[in-house]
């Protein structure tokens, strides 16, 4: 497991979190590299935290960046949610005063929340975006929605969601939440990211995970606008999973097997030297409400200094990027629009740097893991002020 360097000033208050993430590193994820990022700083600042999930991949480290992980053996799973039946007395057990949990993966968020109001203390919900899935799981997922979801929202403290999108969605599903909802964007590690050397100016890049619950990432898209694409150009797509062959034998059949390079899932050094040797970091998602407004791997190229191309779909950081001049955005769904796209940045290196040293510029300005984890730990202080209000009044009550 990567050890960064944290630069996070130590300080004499601290707070005591349990951390629920689904997994933990070295499992690659979104919300799994975001509680990485924020528990390692947090520890580095003298805070007590404990991450419990679940042991995805087995044998994992238990202990990661200065932070201790507790891995729970999983029984079964449920579409991607690791069922771990010890999780609720493994919670109840550890002395916290604050337990962080996460969506879209259900289970581990809702024993969370119950746990923390049952033993009067506070739960903080990161919300990125809705629990969905194919065939049955799809039925598993809308009863959950229409059920222990809303529960789960009464239940929390503070909810943070990473756009205006989700904060206008979930005050529309629960007025009450209108004080309760709190913005806080992705970050991104800018010592971790760097600018680098970039390829010959034909290199294109596409990460994510390649199974079923991810169609949305767009990689069909971007295969097929591949195969209209004028320039020469040549593709690397990072990930792995069941869909994988799939992709494969796509790229095949439009002819563009031989531009396209599928790497699978890498290390961290490696996938840093993939951004850095890229010219062009493409994600034609036609989800936004499943991307969640600041989708990490765009975050990511845009600190190592690659201009994006990102379809709406992405989310708000579609917008953001062009109007910052970091990057092009196109419409769902539209190979056309993005070959265009595409032939426009390739063959103009002067556009491509611009745009890059634009994208740098961006994420320095407003998403550093730092200034992010500052953030979420107001969060905590509010939450922790709510619960310890919320007993005092139980308590008179009581009397």
């Amino acid at each position: 497991m990567r050890v960064n360097k944290l630069t996070v000033p130590v300080v004499c208050s601290n707070i005591r979190l349990l951390e629920t993430p689904p997994r933990y590193p070295p499992f690659t994820g979104g919300v799994e590299n975001v509680s990485q990022a924020t528990c390692s700083r947090l520890v580095a600042r003298g805070d007590e935290v404990l991450v419990i999930c679940a042991d995805d991949p087995p044998h994992s480290p238990l202990l990661g960046d200065g932070v201790p992980i507790r891995r729970l053996r999983s029984q079964f799973k449920i579409a991607n949610t690791n069922i771990t039946l010890g999780l609720p007395a493994a919670i109840a057990h550890e002395n916290w005063e604050v337990v962080h949990t996460y969506l879209p993966t259900p289970w581990a968020a809702d024993w969370s929340a119950v746990i923390a109001r049952v033993l009067g203390r506070a739960c903080v919900l990161s919300f990125y975006n809705d629990t969905v899935g194919e065939g049955f799981a799809r039925f598993i997922a809308g009863v959950y929605r229409a059920t222990a979801f809303r529960l789960l929202l009464h239940l929390s403290d503070r909810v943070i969601v990473a756009s205006e999108y989700w904060r206008d969605h979930l005050i529309s599903l629960n007025p009450s939440l209108a004080g309760r909802v709190v913005i806080i964007p992705n970050g991104v590690d800018l010592e971790r990211f760097t600018v680098g050397p970039h390829g010959d100016g034909r290199r294109l890049l596409f990460v994510g995970i390649l199974d079923r619950y991810h169609r949305y990432k767009g990689l069909d898209v971007l295969l097929k606008a591949l195969a209209r694409v004028s320039q020469r150009c040549e593709l690397t797509v990072v990930g792995e999973g069941d869909l994988r062959p799939e992709y494969e034998q796509l790229a095949e059949a439009l002819g563009v097997n031989a531009d396209t390079h599928f790497v699978g899932r890498l290390s961290d050094e490696e996938l840093e030297r993939a951004y850095q040797q890229s010219d062009i970091y493409i994600l034609p998602s036609d989800f936004a409400r499943q991307e969640g407004g600041f989708t990490l791997t765009a975050l990511e190229a845009m600190a190592s200094g690659l201009p994006v191309v990102l379809a709406d779909g992405a989310g708000q950081i579609a917008g953001e990027a062009a109007a910052s001049g970091a990057g092009i955005r196109v419409p769902v769904g539209d190979p056309e629009s993005l070959a265009e796209a595409l032939d426009l940045l390739l063959s103009d290196s002067r556009r491509r740097g611009a745009m890059g040293e634009a994208a740098r510029n961006y994420v320095e300005a407003r998403l550093s893991w730092d200034v992010i984890t500052e953030q979420r730990r107001a969060v905590y202080e509010e939450a922790v002020d709510v619960a310890h209000t919320r007993r005092g009044r139980r308590h008179r009550n009581s009397s």
